[in-house]
């Protein structure tokens, strides 16, 4: 008997959608509010897991479009938005995590989103098929909203790791911002979460998301995408969308049917589904807000984020200016690139670039075994011939390769173009989680002595064992100099000094024109105004700290002066 019971159950089970269980979030909207109420507290990673699975779940079993299954995916949706805040909190404010740690953290933002995405897509383009038969037809304005600015944080995620697009996610947002259009409700202004501070509509977001990707060309920091995603929250009254081109109005144009992003007004082709805005009054707007700033006024009196800094802020507007310029007043590339192929050494981190640049100023050991200052090749032609023969001096040239390059710290990377003010190159990358945007790295030709000084500017990642990195280099160059802390004395025992307070920090010293030097320094040795003896600077004894010209994670280059003492 309990046998047959058993079986029963089985059968209406396997009969139950998504294989219900008991207390299955999936069963009602009741349900799902339950189980969101009784999950862990204070682990905000393992909390967004069990949501994500539960959505993904939904996503991979949803057959029914009830208005009961459209309640729960929205609850979850929402009751997802805070732990997701706190999982990108972390991830933007610990950049020099470790690869592992950043993936994880990514991998769960992402995924997350994705989910979602994923859900609201499927259910506007159901919906939107089912017009007039549906009870919830209602609900596309929001739900087509929600997908819109979803599919914008997917965009903006892959940008943060410097990744292209892909998934077709352009033609999959354009595919929703016409869906609006042609149910006539793209201007329709809605709160897309109740927690939301003010309301906007599908155009507003889509051209969000398009101005997003106009600023991300692979040179911004992932804080500094963040800033500006929150910055045009308060911006999107100066855009709007046209069908139509004015050529002496808009500058932007993005096509519905293709598989990327906007482009500058050029040559339109007509038969396609193109829509067109203007930026100037936004133009006008960053003038305005970059004057202020220079002015005293503070970041958060003028609508942007409150824990933005004056000097942040000022370079990033000015960046803003020139990417969303017009095509005539666009951003000119400094110095032509030439195609080459180059063999370069490359260092990176200010302790690497200062060992690298100690161990180029040691005189190498070249002398012969027999002490006579030639190597036993020049020396036995010199026996024979009198002279150092061309075959020798060639496979000389070979073998005396500086010795640096055998460093675990250094890398061989092959320049594909180079100008004036830098190198572009692609390189493989999987292994290095220190390659991103700021990195400070030393390069030379590989058989050179002399390192330069070089910033990574933009970074595109390929693939996953590949990227494009763009690097610009400094035109001064770096010497080696030792800083010694004047601030605090010392006091010694049998004549030696054993506070710590002696102790130098190696720092690269930049000569520039006109005694304008500067030091690139670690952070952590930085205070304005602070006063260094100096060893190894030519005609410099003591120095202040002045303003800092440039900081990433690890370095932070410093205008210094001199100081009587």
């Amino acid at each position: 008997m309990n046998s047959l019971a058993d079986k029963f159950a089985s059968g209406i089970a396997r009969l139950t959608p998504f294989g219900k269980r008991n207390g299955d979030p999936l069963t009602d909207i009741k349900a799902t509010t339950r189980w969101v109420e009784n999950l862990p507290i204070g682990d905000a990673f393992k909390c967004q897991q069990a949501i994500f699975n539960e959505i993904k779940r939904f996503n991979e079993n949803s057959t029914q479009y009830t208005k009961d299954r459209l309640a729960i995916f929205m609850l979850l949706d929402e009751k997802s938005r805070d732990l997701q805040d706190t999982l990108v909190r972390q991830y933007l404010r610990n950049p020099r995590m470790s690869r592992p740690v950043e993936s994880q953290l990514w991998h769960a933002v992402y995924g997350l989103y994705w989910e979602i995405a994923r859900g609201y897509h499927t259910l506007v383009l159901h919906l939107a098929r089912e017009t007039g038969k549906n009870q919830q037809e209602g609900m596309i304005p929001l739900l087509t909203l929600r997908a819109i600015r979803t599919f914008g944080q997917l965009l903006k995620w892959r940008a943060i790791r410097y990744l292209p697009a892909g998934e077709k996610l352009w033609l999959r947002l354009h595919n929703l911002y016409r869906i609006a259009e042609s149910e006539n409700f793209q201007r329709q202004s809605q709160r897309a979460y109740p927690d939301d501070a003010s309301e906007c509509s599908c155009e507003t977001a889509y051209l969000h998301i398009l101005m997003v990707n106009l600023a991300d060309s692979g040179t911004l920091y992932p804080k500094q995408l963040d800033m500006l995603d929150r910055w045009l929250c308060g911006w999107h009254g100066m855009l709007r969308l046209d069908n139509r081109l004015d050529t002496n109005v808009h500058n932007f144009v993005v096509d519905l049917s293709a598989d990327h992003g906007p482009r500058r007004v050029r040559k339109p082709d007509v038969d396609k589904p193109l829509r067109f805005w203007a930026t100037a009054d936004l133009l006008q707007n960053l003038h305005e807000l970059r004057t202020a700033l220079q002015e005293g006024g503070s970041p958060a009196q003028l609508g942007l984020t409150e824990n933005a800094r004056i000097t942040e802020s000022l370079e990033l507007l000015e960046y803003l200016q020139h990417q969303w310029a017009s095509l005539t007043a666009r951003e000119q590339r400094r110095a032509p690139r030439a195609s080459i192929k180059r063999l370069v050494d490359v260092t990176h981190g200010i302790s690497a670039i200062v060992n690298q640049i100690k161990a180029a100023d040691t005189p190498a050991n070249n002398a012969s075994p027999y002490g006579m200052g030639l190597n036993y090749n020049e020396a036995d032609d010199v026996a024979v011939y009198g002279f150092i023969t061309d075959r020798t001096r060639e496979r000389v040239s070979h073998l005396h390769l500086p010795a640096t390059p055998s460093s675990p710290d250094v890398e061989r990377w092959v320049m594909h173009d180079e100008s004036e003010c830098g190198y572009g190159a692609m390189v493989e990358s999987r292994d290095k989680d220190w390659l991103r945007v700021g990195a400070l790295i030393g390069i030379k030709s590989h058989d050179a002595r002399q390192w330069q000084i070089g910033i990574v500017r933009r970074l595109s990642r390929v693939n996953d064992d590949s990227s494009s990195v763009g690097i610009e280099t400094l035109v001064e160059t770096p010497t080696l100099a030792m800083l010694y802390d004047t601030a605090t004395p010392g006091y010694t025992v049998n004549g030696f000094d054993n506070s710590g307070a002696s102790l130098p920090h190696p720092c690269l010293w930049l000569a520039g024109s006109a005694g304008a030097d500067n030091v690139i320094i670690d952070p952590v040795h930085f205070t304005p105004g602070k006063v260094f003896q100096v060893h190894g600077a030519a005609e410099r004894k003591f120095i202040a700290l002045n303003s800092p010209l440039e900081r990433s994670e690890g370095w932070m280059r410093v205008a210094v002066e001199p100081v009587n003492l």
